[in-house]
């Protein structure tokens, strides 16, 4: 495979968008096999469910073909659109991103295996001085990660990234635009690392919907010295960090929401906004939502510097 393939984008989104692909130059070469014999591509954008591409030679909307990837991997699909210039190839049946990823690092010798950019949609949480507010992912590389963000940032900031089932990253920001901004990695992240996480983001289904507590009551609602958060925060298992989000919490209890599901008795680290780490226990829950008992109740001053962190800015 030549280094243009490395520049081709693999996307952990399932749907095609209609956005004009690009140019040759970056994009990974490959093969359209069909009624109109064999024709040299580029493919742009790979996604489970088809592909971005243009082609050389006459192409025809709806016709049927084999696209042949520069990695070994061959898909039997349709082409949609009539530009050569900006197409669509669905595939007949779900494309396996991660596999086919892995397939492209193999083919490239050890001193030149490069992840190319990822496309995925993921929750993160984001420290920013004493701040820690929610993003979302647009793009992921071993050098950096795109986000989309409501909070202000300054291009320059040192920041740390936590994305469910990682470490925590270091950071600094090195562009900001319309809500959106670039982040280069402290240290660089290897595929090693990087690929058992990506399979695990693939694999990973859907929160499933629960039904609500009984009238959807905090039950921190009755406890005295509770107060109310909304916080964005992470909780430590074992080695990986997930994020979450405080809603409530008292001396003695937390309420917690989380994309991944903690069974009961699970023993966690929750960090906590001007206390740092605090051990807790879950001992409730209903899908995404958990209560869980600290194992070392807050003191009163503590219990007051959270107050002050509630209080609106």
């Amino acid at each position: 495979m030549s280094s243009s393939g490395r520049s081709a984008i693999f996307s952990l989104s399932g749907g095609l968008d209609p956005v004009q692909p690009g140019n040759g130059e970056n994009a990974a070469h490959g093969r359209l096999v069909g009624a109109h014999g064999t024709r040299d591509c580029f493919i742009h954008r790979i996604t489970s469910a088809g592909a971005t591409l243009t082609v050389t030679g006459p192409i025809t909307h709806g016709e049927r073909a084999t696209m042949e990837l520069p990695f070994g991997v061959s898909a039997e699909g349709s082409v949609v659109g009539d530009d050569p210039d900006s197409l669509a190839f669905h595939f007949d049946a779900p494309l396996d991103v991660v596999a086919a990823l892995a397939r492209c690092l193999a083919a490239l010798p050890a001193e030149r295996r490069q992840m190319p950019r990822i496309e995925l949609r993921q929750r993160l949480c984001l420290r920013h001085g004493d701040q820690v507010d929610f993003a979302w992912t647009r793009n992921l590389s071993p050098a950096g990660l795109g986000i989309e963000i409501r909070a202000s940032l300054k291009v320059g900031e040192v920041v740390e990234i936590t994305l469910d089932g990682l470490r925590p990253i270091a950071g600094e920001i090195r562009w900001i635009e319309h809500g959106q901004a670039g982040i280069a990695f402290a240290e660089e992240m290897g595929w090693q690392i990087l690929m058992p996480w990506l399979r695990q983001v693939a694999d990973r289904r859907p929160p499933v919907a629960h039904e609500p507590m009984a009238g959807s009551v905090s039950p921190l609602g009755a406890v005295k010295n509770a107060i109310r958060l909304d916080a964005a925060t992470h909780v430590r298992s074992g080695s990986s960090w997930w994020n979450a989000q405080i809603t409530s919490l008292s001396n003695a209890l937390v309420e917690f929401e989380s994309d991944t599901e903690f069974a009961p008795l699970c023993g966690l680290w929750l960090s906590l906004p001007q206390i740092g780490g605090w051990p807790i226990r879950v001992i409730e829950c209903h899908g995404a939502r958990h209560v869980a008992e600290f194992r070392l109740p807050l003191r009163p001053h503590e219990m007051a510097r959270l107050t002050e962190a509630a209080r609106p800015r």
